[in-house]
């Protein structure tokens, strides 16, 4: 052995980030679903793990299409997932745009559930339906970190920054306050988190342009819009069972 090769230093393999990445969401999506299996059976589990790929997917092509990609998918555990752009959005209305396209898109993935049903006719395949609705739905909510602050929080901040401020305590006491009256507790901390995280900052979107008039107007009805698609599905996969389905969400 030489004196170069005595002091040479055998360094360990760098970790591949995007194999850690993978394990990560593998170990948080095993999470979610054995939490929504316990509390809520198996096809909510099935709707939770799928409704929110699917969602958080739709986030993801905006992102591409609007220049803030490429974008990844991070599942987190026990809550769902958030789509990571490369760059925040250029513009507020981007902004808006990435914001809805998760619900909207979302959506789509009550499609298997509906077909799974009018194949076997076991209404079971309902209950998932109706879930993946709900977690669209509840997106929409103007809370931090949901989707809904993001869509509506830059129209409310044009008319005056004062008045986003405003709705973001008010919304997010609330969403707090529901969540624990309904046991959702790790929700409850998550959207409380999320609120006082919001308020620290300065300004909430720096780095963007804010929206124009004719754009506060466009962001108002697509949020509109995006709501009573999102209210016509949950409708569509209630079906008649809608205390027994809001039961079994809430262990009541």
């Amino acid at each position: 052995m030489t004196q170069a090769e005595a002091g040479t230093v055998i360094q360990p393999p760098a970790r591949d980030p995007q194999t850690s990445q993978l394990l990560w969401n593998l170990v948080s999506t095993a999470l979610l679903a054995g939490l929504l299996w316990v509390r809520m059976g198996w096809i909510w589990a099935l709707a939770g793990v799928v409704g929110v790929f699917v969602h958080e997917y739709g986030h993801v092509l905006a992102m591409n299409a609007l220049g803030s990609g490429p974008a990844r998918i991070r599942i987190v555990p026990f809550l769902g997932g958030a789509a990571i752009p490369r760059t925040p959005p250029s513009t507020e209305f981007k902004g808006v745009l990435i914001a809805l396209a998760g619900p909207v898109f979302g959506l789509l993935a009550m499609a298997p559930f509906f077909i799974a049903y009018a194949y076997t006719g076991q209404e079971v395949w309902l209950e998932g339906a109706f879930f993946v609705a709900v977690i669209n739905l509840l997106n929409l909510a103007p809370a931090p970190p949901l989707d809904g602050s993001k869509a509506l929080g830059p129209a409310l901040a044009r008319i005056h920054p004062l008045l986003e401020r405003a709705a973001l305590v008010v919304v997010g006491a609330l969403a707090v306050l529901w969540a624990l009256d309904t046991h959702n507790i790790i929700l409850g901390v998550f959207i409380g988190l999320g609120t006082l995280g919001a308020l620290r900052q300065g300004r909430l979107r720096p780095s963007a342009v804010p929206l124009s008039w004719p754009q506060l107007v466009a962001a108002l009805g697509l949020y509109a819009a995006a709501l009573g698609v999102c209210f016509a599905a949950l409708s569509f996969a209630l079906r008649g069972h809608g205390v027994d389905y809001l039961l079994r969400m809430f262990g009541g």
